[in-house]
Order: structure tokens, then C-alpha cells, then sequence
């Protein structure tokens, strides 16, 4: 298996960008759905702070994603219906898009209501904005929808593959599996 990417697959280094992004976005997700439930107290602390820390990763490997992206080409796609190429395009720019805006805005509530925050207990990330209420829920209500925007994509996201795979038979799925 190739670590880079071919004109027909990708590769070793973008298929685990791939799935371990998803597999963490999506943990987070279930996370930050169960942790909101939970009775205060250090469970709950414990679970937020691990949340926050694996935003912060989520950002990280996103910014490493895309750099990695930006040194590799792309496969040419397999479909030859261009309003599906373009479809497809725009659904993969606009997830790197919800993914920051879900990861800026979680740190920015996070660092509005108390500041700096601790990763993995490793290092802190700077507060980017002071301690401050009114951009604490705005920054708050931003996170909380474009999770759920993030969720309805990750959706169609898996029905294309499906779609892809089942109907059009075809190597979109397979290209992106080991």
C-alpha cells in the first residue's frame, strides 16, 4: 500500500487521516451528548476536560490534514457525472469548514467561561478570548449547531458511500478502505 496518494487511490497516510478523524469526531460527538446529561461533580469535570482536550486534537489533525492534503493529489474521481463530482467536492470542503467552526467555537465557549485550556494535562492551549458571558453562549450555541450540521453531513456522507457502492457499484468505497 502506498503511503501518498495515486491518480486511482489513496493512500496509507490519507485513509488513516480519514478514519481516525472520524472515529474521533464522532466519539466526541456521543461524548459531549452524554457529559451535558451527567450530574456535576468529577465525572463530569473529568469527561469535559477529555472533550475539550480531544477538540483540540480534532484541530491539530485537521490543520495536518489539510496540509497533507495540499502536498498529495487528489484521485480522479470515479463517477464520471460532474454534478456529482461537484457535489461530492463541496460536501468534503464544507465538512473541513464545520469541522473548524465546531472546534473554534468549543474553545473559544471553553476559554470565554474559564480560560486556557489544559490538554491530555500535557500543555494548555491560550485563551482567545477573555473570560466573558455573552460570548460564552453565542460561541456555545455556535458549537452545539454545527455538531448537528456536522451530523446531518457525516449522514449524507455515508449514504453516498452506500449509494456509491450498492447502486453504482463502483470503487468510491474501496478507495478509501485498506
Amino acid at each position: 500500500m502506498n503511503l501518498k496518494n495515486t491518480s486511482d487511490s489513496y493512500g496509507f497516510i490519507s485513509k488513516n487521516f480519514h478514519w481516525i478523524l472520524a472515529i474521533l469526531l464522532l466519539s466526541n460527538f456521543f461524548l459531549g451528548f452524554i457529559m451535558v446529561e451527567l450530574e456535576r461533580g468529577p465525572l463530569k469535570s473529568s469527561i469535559y476536560g477529555f472533550h475539550k482536550s480531544a477538540g483540540i486534537l480534532l484541530l491539530i489533525l485537521i490543520i495536518l490534514r489539510l496540509f497533507w492534503r495540499s502536498i498529495n493529489i487528489t484521485p480522479i474521481p470515479v463517477a464520471n457525472n460532474k454534478l456529482l463530482n461537484r457535489l461530492a467536492k463541496s460536501v468534503h470542503l464544507f465538512f473541513y469548514f464545520v469541522v473548524f467552526m465546531i472546534t473554534l467555537s468549543g474553545w473559544t465557549y471553553s476559554t470565554a467561561r474559564v480560560g486556557p485550556v489544559e490538554v491530555f494535562g500535557l500543555f494548555y492551549m491560550p485563551a482567545i478570548v477573555g473570560i466573558n458571558d455573552q460570548v460564552g453562549r453565542i460561541a456555545k450555541e455556535i458549537h452545539i449547531y454545527s455538531v448537528y450540521i456536522f451530523i446531518a453531513f457525516v449522514i449524507l456522507h455515508v449514504l453516498a458511500s452506500i449509494y456509491h457502492h450498492f447502486f453504482l457499484k463502483d470503487r468510491t468505497l474501496k478507495r478509501m478502505w485498506y
